[in-house]
């Protein structure tokens, strides 16, 4: 049978296994040589391979696949390198988070999806790591995002100071702002209050939409006012989003829905009515 075939269905077999018959999968596959083959498949032209290659040498936490897999974050494929950085992130003597943004030149290059992954990981593993990624401000834009959003995901509060920090600062009309914001609301702190109101009354559209979403999300009393003057917004998405946020607030934000749905603008009424009859409210 060909090496690449005994290859394929060890690593499926290991797949399909858990517990310590994995291990023993692993232990065997070693012996039969699979990722000696698998560490030489790194220098395919086939990208196909190169990735089933790296996913391949996950399994193995020896030195000479970690090696290996240190070597792709070099590839000249994208997805490749940060499906090393992935597979390395995932081994019990994972680099610093730190070494992998060097090594995958983030500091130069725009972030992807799989960085957001990458970043998820380490917020739940070494949190701080993150952290300093956000705080970096040597670092492009696009990854410093990308670290606040794992870190939003993992629910740590720690972080929330600094991201109302940037908020604040951040251009009215900027592409972080409704970021920063979005990831307040996602991590659901009070002591986003600051960023949160000032982001509804953003002349963006997109941080008002995040800002209201954040303040339903964090409960934020404080807000209802404002969100009561944002169902007579222009923009729909606004509108809902207010609407919604309000309803979030509980007896306070109802209160507001009944008077705008009695007594406010056209828009105000309609968006109002349609959210507590959507909750099954009375006007």
């Amino acid at each position: 049978m060909a090496d690449s075939v005994v290859t394929q269905l060890t690593l499926d077999l290991i797949q399909l296994v858990r517990g310590a018959e994995r291990i023993q999968f692993i232990g065997k596959a070693a012996e039969l040589g699979v990722p000696d083959r698998l560490r030489r498949q790194l220098r395919s032209f086939s990208r196909r391979r190169r990735m089933i290659a790296v996913q391949g040498l996950a399994l193995f936490d020896d030195a000479l696949s970690r090696e290996a897999l240190l070597d792709t974050l070099g590839d000249r494929d994208d997805e490749i390198r940060l499906a090393a950085a992935l597979a390395l992130g995932r081994g019990d003597n994972r680099p610093g988070l730190d070494e992998l943004v060097a090594r995958l030149g983030l500091r130069d290059h725009r972030s992807s999806l799989l960085t957001v992954t990458l970043f998820r990981h380490y917020a739940k593993e070494a949190p701080d790591e993150v952290q300093a990624l956000v705080l970096d401000t040597d670092l492009p834009l696009s990854v410093r995002l990308a670290a606040i959003e794992a870190q939003a995901v993992s629910g740590d509060y720690r972080l929330v100071p600094a991201i109302v920090e940037l908020g604040l600062r951040a251009p009215d009309d900027s592409e972080e702002l409704p970021r920063y914001l979005h990831a307040l609301g996602r991590i659901g702190h009070p002591a986003a209050r600051d960023a949160v109101l000032a982001g509804l009354a953003s002349n963006s559209m997109p941080a008002r939409v995040a800002a209201a979403g954040a303040a339903g999300r964090i409960a934020l009393l404080e807000s209802a006012d404002q969100l009561a003057g944002l169902l007579d917004a222009p923009e729909w998405w606004v509108r809902f989003r207010s609407a919604e946020a309000l309803l979030q607030l509980g007896d306070t934000g109802i209160v507001r829905l009944r008077e705008a749905a009695a007594s406010g603008g056209e828009l105000a009424r309609e968006a109002a009515a349609a959210m507590l009859a959507e909750r099954g409210l009375a006007p």
